[in-house]
């Protein structure tokens, strides 16, 4: 079946000729069709779609990250006076987000295919920005654990449905570095984090509110922000890319041609904006195995990435740094990993490899983590710059696992369905990473760092082993194409 683009000035539906490589689709596309555009044309939409898409997702994600994670600025603050509870307390109200995250995932993404990504993404930062503000007024553990409980449910699947997202408008060749690009706001909140809250908590007292009551408020009201401009500009899909209320495009009719026709010549499978989603299908993708071993890549490998976030500051502040030093220490490292993750995911589309990439990632992190287990002595800038380009490192093949999920993915269903999977990973290796650091490990945590070195030993047989599966996959590909000689293009899988 060939894929089809709308002609720019008509509704008539042109099917566009296939080959066995997308670089000649789109050679015949420029040189045959009479709606053929230029590389400088296609340049400029990607310029457009760059700075218009990219910077309203990374600020979803990048806020997202600032009202999971402010409960451990909150920690430092009268939290536990003001509500009678204590950190112990804290920290579970901290893990039922994570599992909130984690029972959302899965059915997020199928109400996201229901009503258009745009739609469901919107109503998301919404609902999520209201609990966030209402956190404010917890007066005791009950609301403290159903505010943080829920504030999990509405952020759980927009990671997966941003990334379905960018599926819809970017090739495979493109797709792993906007991956990494999104998770900017990740990092970025991670390292900014702190630094916000060390200025908001200062605000204690006015109103006669305390300071993690305005870190809430603050918060919660920037989220709300968010949602009116996502409200306001994001587009629906490549043919589709008017806001919510149908106004203020800033593509035109021709940008629109270009968009869809570039990645339905490649995926014929994102010519519809919306996955069908019905009981088969979900049977299909818990039973696809190649899933299930992404989803354990991200457990397996993102589980250091749990505890070094959580526990990062209190491993430095043991050094012997002070409490406000060892805050603003810690941010080096989310600086690092976005420049790592940046030149990785590079390299990662200029190859189109994935798994040899993702390996590359976590021999960086054996590396650091086997220094500071073999460090017998060394004085506490030395160890903190080992721990750094550790932490620098953490979570390097998480971008790219999300992104090889995507890639290789044959219908819209199966793409949308396994990055909830690889992100219910990720969570899942979160909660379990939380309970590497104990005090009774302290202050060099030995037993942390050698399990932090043996879990990223391990996540590199299960790469090969998905490199293997994948193929294996395009042996039989290649095998099917010959015996059956009427359709010679071959969907290969990237390894």
């Amino acid at each position: 079946m060939s894929p089809e683009a709308f002609h720019p000035n008509s509704l008539e539906v042109i099917k566009l000729p296939l080959s066995d490589s997308p670089k000649e689709t789109e050679k015949s596309l420029h040189e045959g069709a009479p709606t053929a555009w230029t590389e400088d044309e296609e340049k400029a939409v990607m310029r457009k779609l760059d700075f218009f898409l990219m910077p309203l997702l990374v600020a979803g994600f990048f806020m997202l990250q600032l009202d999971r994670n402010n409960i451990s600025n909150a920690l430092t603050d009268t939290i536990t006076t003001d509500l009678g509870i204590t950190s112990d307390e804290v920290n579970f109200g901290s893990q039922l987000t994570l599992i909130g995250i984690v029972i959302a995932e899965i059915p997020s993404n199928i109400l996201l295919q229901k009503l258009g990504a745009s739609v469901w993404l919107t109503f998301q930062m919404f609902a999520w920005g209201t609990v966030a503000l209402t956190q404010t007024w917890s007066t005791n553990i009950h609301s403290f654990y159903a505010t943080r409980f829920l504030l999990g449910l509405f952020e759980g699947g927009y990671i997966p449905g941003a990334q379905f997202m960018l599926s819809l408008f970017y090739t495979r060749k493109e797709l792993a570095l906007r991956t990494a690009i999104f998770y900017f706001g990740n990092y970025a909140a991670t390292a900014t984090g702190s630094l916000i809250a060390a200025g908001v908590l200062q605000m204690a007292g006015i109103k006669g509110l305390s300071g993690w009551q305005w870190l809430f408020v603050l918060e919660g009201a920037m989220t709300l922000v968010v949602f009116i401009v996502f409200l306001a500009l994001l587009p629906r899909s490549p043919s589709h890319t008017a806001p919510l209320h149908g106004r203020w495009d800033l593509f035109t009719e021709r940008d629109r041609f270009i968009l869809h026709s570039r990645v339905i010549a490649e995926d014929e499978s994102k010519a519809d904006d919306k996955a069908i989603m019905s009981l088969q299908t979900f049977i299909d993708a818990l039973m696809d195995y190649r899933l299930w071993l992404h989803m354990i890549l991200n457990i397996v490998s993102l589980a250091p990435k749990g505890g070094l976030q959580l526990y990062g500051p209190s491993v430095i502040k043991s050094l012997g740094f002070s409490k406000t030093n060892s805050n603003l220490l810690s941010a080096v490292s989310s600086v690092i990993v976005i420049i790592l993750s940046y030149l990785i995911s590079l390299a990662s589309d200029k190859t189109h490899l994935r798994g040899p990439w993702c390996i590359v990632a976590f021999i960086w992190s054996i590396a650091f983590a086997g220094a500071l287990l073999g460090l017998a002595d060394g004085g506490m800038w030395t160890r903190y710059a080992i721990f750094t380009l550790l932490s620098g490192g953490n979570a390097l093949g998480q971008g790219l696992n999300d992104a090889w999920v995507s890639i290789n993915a044959t219908k819209s269903s199966t793409r949308t369905l396994g990055l909830a999977f690889v992100v219910i990973g990720s969570n899942l290796g979160a909660i379990a990473g939380q309970q590497l650091f104990r005090s009774s490990d302290a202050p060099r945590y030995t037993r942390a760092f050698l399990a932090i070195l043996l879990l990223y030993v391990a996540s590199i047989p299960v790469t090969l082993l998905i490199m293997w599966v994948y193929s294996q996959g395009n042996k039989r590909a290649r095998i099917e194409a010959r015996e059956d000689q009427g359709d010679t293009r071959v969907r290969k899988f990237e390894i």
